[in-house]
């Protein structure tokens, strides 16, 4: 099997892996899945030459109009992610006003330092 039909297998797998709908319970080991694809791709890469046969370049154009998608649903997870984690610091700081509402507060409030003597 040539390099590029490897490359162009994995970036099916990377294909099919994005484009099913994102559980947020299951998103961890998608990324890992995704992340250990992406390093077999990368191995790989420097091992494509030239000159390439039709099939090849059929396989290359095929793995270019891929990666448009790959790239747009890695960008659409990393806002969900980035989304998700502004949700928790907002929670985290509700919860804390929550248990220590004066927290906040200043302790000057409401006292009167008289300066004449």
């Amino acid at each position: 099997m040539s390099t590029v039909k490897k490359v162009h297998t994995i970036t099916e797998q990377l294909f099919q892996l994005v484009s099913e709908p994102i559980q947020k319970d299951e998103r961890d080991k998608l990324i890992e899945q995704i992340t250990s694809l992406l390093e077999k791709r990368e191995d790989l890469l420097p091992d494509i030459n030239a000159p390439f046969s039709r099939e090849e370049q059929a396989l290359s154009q095929q793995i270019i109009a891929w990666n448009k998608v790959i790239s747009a649903k890695f960008t659409e997870i990393m806002q969900q992610i980035q989304q998700d984690m502004i949700q928790l610091k907002k929670t985290k700081s509700s919860n804390q006003q929550y248990i220590n509402p004066y927290q906040s507060v200043s302790t000057s409030d409401g006292r009167f330092y008289d300066k004449r003597k």
